[in-house]
This record gives structure tokens, C-alpha cells and sequence, in this order.
């Protein structure tokens, strides 16, 4: 039934947790639809008042952040005991819904969706902000294929009490615990936290489920804090072994075996990522020459790709990622002016390929920039660099990572000059 909350007038509702209500608004002050999230403060009593001065604190906080994968947040009060935040509107579908109807996801798209979901995260944590309660349904793809990550603040609004463990505080549900750090499920939350959730749900994306799945909420915390977790190759064959270690380092018991940070995750994650330059293209070995590349050993991945290059059947645009993958182990390994030629050649037929503005074509012209930096060629680097930034804003999709990267190298060179 359509109700008000102050000036916003719900329209319909959009869905409901263990957390509150979501409901469609309009805004009349602003002319714009949003998102109006209820919180359900039942089960508090006479902790309300702490509960809402919590609440006001951590929506002060997140209000600031600003980032394309989270929503924003317009307004946050308290009507008549009933706490409220205002966000934007966002349209798409929940990874809930998705793994729903789809099952187990490829392999690329799964490291894409959790390598957007890290670079999130690299931001927020960036900014002191923990989600605390990542999972798939926090997680929207929105029709153009990005993604948004909801609810930030709202778990540490909710957060029990020291010593009090998550699966007995008021807020607490089966679903949430599914996805839950040992160490958080008994209140000692830190950034590392985000990332368990963040391997359980990668998890889930390459096996169809999550790591572990018992209905009661205590033998959920027993797997997670105590439980070796069931092998991926149990649920499916063909996973590239370096993303099978990547998730299990994401799902170690100890926060501090687990990965660094989100920006690594982000940057390991990026090997089986369809970003055109080496992952996006048929041949699925290039992924995994370009993992062994990037993780130190530029002279067998050098071997492999001229191995590549000789094999029949493969396409001319897997060729040219192939010779882009030689000249970066060509640098790696200290010709760098031979590094240098050889992107410049590859260069000239990608333009012609793909077009200019394809992201193939805008990373070979950074990469060019950055082997320039090491021949001493400063000004030459800073030509093509300046003009690179204009052409990556224009060509690439809003939260790429790759965007703002011309601009912090040239932040870097003016203040060495």
C-alpha cells in the first residue's frame, strides 16, 4: 500500500530482509526516483536510542563516499523511531537472482563481477569504511552490465556488541552468516573480513553454491571458523589453478593468511578478466600465460607466447595479444628498447583491427608510455600520455580500473621533474 516517509512517497516496494524494506520513491524536492531503505530496529528495546545514534554515525560516513560501484546516498534520519536512508535508485537485477537462474557462472565473468566487487572495496577500505556484509544480494548488476555494491554502513550500524557473537544479535540471519569471517561472526571485524565474504561469494559464482551451506546459523560459524572448505574441483572441473589459490587464500581462517588487500585481489583477479589485451579473447591460454607473466617469471611466459604464436588455428587478434604479451616479457626481462619496437609495430595493426578507441589499443598506447619513462624519453612519454588520458576517459566504461591511470603516471613524472 503507497504510504510517505517525510516529503519521499513510497511507491512500491522493492524487496525486504533480515535488515528492513526497501521501497521505490519519488522524491518531489529533487524531481527524482530513489531508493527509501527502512531499517527493522526490532528486538533492541531500550538500545534504540544507542542504536540510532550508531545508525545516524555510520550513514555520516558512508554519505561520503564516492565511487562509481556504490550507490549513492542522498539523506538518512529517524521518523517516529523508524530509521531511513535515501539512495539512489538502481536498476538491475540482484547476483542473488542471477546465480538463481543461472547456476555456476564462466570463469571470466565471475572474475570480473569479484575483481569490480574488490576494486570497490579497495576504495572503501581506502577510506576506513568495512562492509561487513557482502553477499549476492548486496551486489546489483545494473543493464549495462556494472555493478553497485549496496548497503555499506548498514551491518556496522547494526553491529552487536563486543563479545557477543553475530548469529545471536537481534539483526542476525542464516543468509548473512553463509557469507561471514570467522573472526567477524564473534565482533572483531577488519578489512580482511571483506574479503572471506568476497571468497565466499567467488566461490559461489565458479561452483554454483556457497563454501558451506548448513542451515543453522551456529553450524555455519562451526564450518566457517573450523571446517577445511570442500575443494572447487569437487564442483567443477576446468578452473584455472591460480584462481582456485586465490580463492582459497580469500577463505583462510586467519585474517592475516589471507590476502593483503582488496587492490591486490583486484590486481590478481585482473589474469582472468576479459580486458581485450590478453583474457578477452578466444584462446584461453593466453589468461594463463599472462597470470605467469604477472607473477614473476617473464622468461617462461616468453617461451609459452612464441609457443602460442606457432600453434594452428589461432586468430589474428589472439596473435596481436600474444605479441603484446611477448614485448611485456621482452621488458620484463630488460630490452626495453626492444620492448619499445615491438609494441609500436603490434600497435599500428591493433588500430587498424579494432579501432582506436578499442581498450586493447588504449592499454599498448600506456604501455608504450610507461617503456618510454624507462628509455629516458620523459617528454615523448608525457606527449602521449596526456593525450591517452583524454581518450581513456571518452572509451572506457565508468569504473574501469584502467581509467585515471595516464594521470597518476603524469602526477608521478611532474613531481620527479
Amino acid at each position: 500500500m503507497r504510504r510517505s516517509l517525510g516529503r519521499y512517497e513510497l511507491t512500491r516496494e522493492l524487496g525486504r530482509g533480515g535488515m528492513g524494506v526497501v521501497w521505490e520513491a519519488h522524491d518531489p524536492g529533487h524531481e527524482r526516483q530513489v531508493a527509501v531503505k527502512l531499517l527493522a530496529p526490532r528486538g533492541y528495546g531500550s538500545e534504540l536510542t544507542t542504536l540510532e545514534r550508531r545508525f545516524l554515525r555510520e550513514a555520516r560516513l558512508t554519505s561520503r563516499l564516492s565511487h562509481p560501484g556504490i550507490p549513492a546516498v542522498y539523506d538518512h534520519g529517524s521518523i517516529e523511531g523508524e530509521l531511513y536512508l535515501v539512495m539512489e535508485l538502481v536498476p538491475g537485477r540482484g547476483l542473488d537472482a542471477i546465480l538463481d537462474d543461472e547456476g555456476m557462472l564462466p570463469v571470466d565473468r565471475a572474475a570480473g563481477i569479484a575483481r569490480s566487487v574488490a576494486d570497490v572495496l579497495a576504495y572503501a577500505h581506502g577510506q576506513g569504511i568495512v562492509h561487513r556484509d557482502l553477499k549476492p544480494s548486496n551486489l546489483m548488476i545494473t543493464p549495462s552490465g556494472e555493478l553497485k555494491v549496496l548497503d555499506f554502513g548498514v551491518a556496522a550500524a547494526l553491529e552487536p556488541h563486543p563479545g557477543e557473537t553475530r548469529f545471536t544479535a537481534a539483526n542476525a540471519t542464516p543468509g548473512t552468516v553463509v557469507y561471514m569471517a570467522p573472526e567477524q561472526a564473534v565482533g572483531k571485524t577488519v578489512p580482511a573480513s571483506d574479503l572471506y565474504s568476497l571468497g565466499c561469494v567467488l566461490y559461489e559464482l565458479l561452483a554454483g553454491r556457497p563454501p558451506f551451506t548448513d542451515g543453522s546459523p551456529f553450524m555455519l560459524y562451526h564450518q566457517h571458523a573450523n571446517e577445511p572448505v570442500p575443494p572447487l574441483a569437487g564442483h567443477r572441473h576446468g578452473i584455472p589453478p591460480g584462481l582456485r589459490k586465490l580463492v582459497e587464500g580469500l577463505l583462510e581462517k586467519n585474517p592475516e593468511e589471507r590476502p593483503a588487500s582488496a587492490t591486490e585481489v583486484r590486481a590478481l583477479l585482473s589474469a582472468w578478466v576479459p580486458d581485450r589485451v590478453v583474457t578477452g579473447l578466444a584462446h584461453p591460454k593466453l589468461a594463463e600465460i599472462a597470470a605467469l607473466r604477472r607473477s614473476g617469471h617473464p622468461a617462461r611466459a616468453l617461451e609459452e607466447y612464441e609457443e602460442l604464436m606457432d600453434a594452428s588455428g589461432i586468430g589474428r587478434v589472439d596473435v596481436l595479444a600474444a605479441r603484446v604479451g611477448v614485448a611485456l616479457c621482452v621488458g620484463a626481462l630488460g630490452r626495453t628498447r626492444e620492448a619499445l619496437d615491438r609494441l609500436k609495430s603490434v600497435l599500428a595493426e591493433q588500430r587498424s583491427l579494432l579501432g582506436p578507441g578499442d581498450p586493447a589499443v588504449l592499454d599498448t598506447r600506456y604501455e608504450i608510455g610507461v617503456l618510454l619513462v624507462r628509455t629516458g624519453e620523459r617528454h615523448a612519454a608525457m606527449e602521449l600520455l596526456r593525450r591517452l588520458e583524454g581518450d581513456e576517459d571518452r572509451d572506457l566504461p565508468v569504473g574501469d580500473p584502467r581509467r585515471g591511470r595516464s594521470q597518476a603516471l603524469l602526477k608521478r613524472l611532474d613531481r620527479m621533474s
